[in-house]
């Protein structure tokens, strides 16, 4: 059997696009089409014109959030961290970087207009049978696209939706008292340099080495 070259680290000629990587009939396209149906006037009215660094587009802010809704994510670390290594989570991000401190104070300032996108994101779903929407679950509770069922939302379908909104406010205040003001999924920086990883691993080599020659040394000894 052949094997087929190693290819990591390698560059392309001609720049790729990020949707290139995304299949066609992702949902994705589907969470950006309705976000930009949506009216953003009054959110982005108490940021423009302010002093200090410009704040992220709250359309962007929110396309991944509720997309990581969908991918039944709550953290808002994980959805930090999607964003910087995820090419679905880079399209809707449109390459931005937001850290979870930006995405934890979206979710809580923003509780209302989430809320109305998703009753409107399972809304289009219902009326038309989405039924990958099935992803939209909490603690085993699935809002469920159900094309025979009406097309309006229901009252249980809005009780879901600010579980799921309240379960994303209450995993970030937990995840803060155990990473405190850090991601938690950082590396010391010596791990991310080939040298350092080969000479740490040259000294573990070295321990084993002696450990084990320690080891056939005391078995030769209790057994003479």
């Amino acid at each position: 059997m052949a094997l087929r070259e190693d290819r990591i680290g390698q560059t392309w000629l001609v720049p790729r696009r990020v949707t290139d990587f995304i299949p066609e009939n992702h949902i994705c396209y589907f969470i950006a089409n309705l976000v930009e149906e949506l009216d953003f006037k009054n959110i982005d009215q108490k940021y423009r014109y302010t002093r200090g660094k410009a704040a992220y587009s709250r359309r962007m802010l929110l396309r991944i959030v509720i997309m990581a809704s969908v991918d039944g994510v709550f953290s808002s670390r994980r959805v930090a961290r999607l964003a910087e290594e995820n090419v679905v989570y880079m399209y809707l991000s449109g390459m931005d970087k937001p850290d979870f401190r930006t995405i934890c104070r979206f979710k809580i300032e923003c509780k209302n207009e989430i809320e109305e996108a998703f009753k409107m994101t399972v809304n289009v779903a219902k009326n038309i049978g989405l039924v990958q929407l099935n992803h939209i679950a909490i603690d085993g509770t699935k809002i469920k696209a159900n094309a025979s069922s009406s097309n309006l939302i229901n009252q249980k379908e809005i009780q879901t939706i600010r579980e799921i909104i309240k379960k994303g406010i209450e995993t970030d205040k937990e995840e803060d008292k155990i990473y405190g003001d850090v991601r938690g999924d950082e590396v010391p920086s010596e791990l991310t340099s080939r040298e350092k990883v080969r000479e740490i691993i040259q000294n573990v080599r070295k321990e084993n080495a002696y450990s084990n020659n320690e080891n056939k040394l005391r078995h030769l000894l209790s057994s003479s």
